[in-house]
């Protein structure tokens, strides 16, 4: 079995790797919340104005036909479901966190 040794160049890349990510819990709730609206927004602009949807999945769909709504109705869904997601692993990730610090400062 191979093992591999100390690296510098092994050792940066991890830390840039841990600096490139999101920085604390409540900054990935805020971030996931505003990308949940912006994407709402979107959508409502393009329905209001009578436009097809296109989603960001690059999908379009013509909201005035029944399987086109049943397609929104459902991304919709999945983005609440995702925005949902991310607050519940927030605030555990925030639980996990605060019990860490009570452990360390008894």
């Amino acid at each position: 079995m191979s093992s591999a040794g100390f690296s510098r160049v092994y050792i940066e890349f991890i830390v840039q790797g841990q600096a490139s990510g999101i920085g604390d819990y409540a900054l990935g709730e805020y971030i996931s919340t505003e990308e949940f609206f912006k994407e709402i927004n979107n959508l409502q602009t393009q329905i209001i104005a009578g436009e097809e949807v296109k989603l960001n999945t690059g999908q379009v769909i013509d909201p005035k036909s029944v399987g086109g709504l049943l397609a929104i109705q459902m991304y919709m869904e999945t983005l609440d479901s995702s925005k949902q997601t991310m607050s519940g692993l927030a605030k555990l990730g925030l639980s996990v966190e605060r019990q860490s610090w009570k452990t360390l400062s008894s």
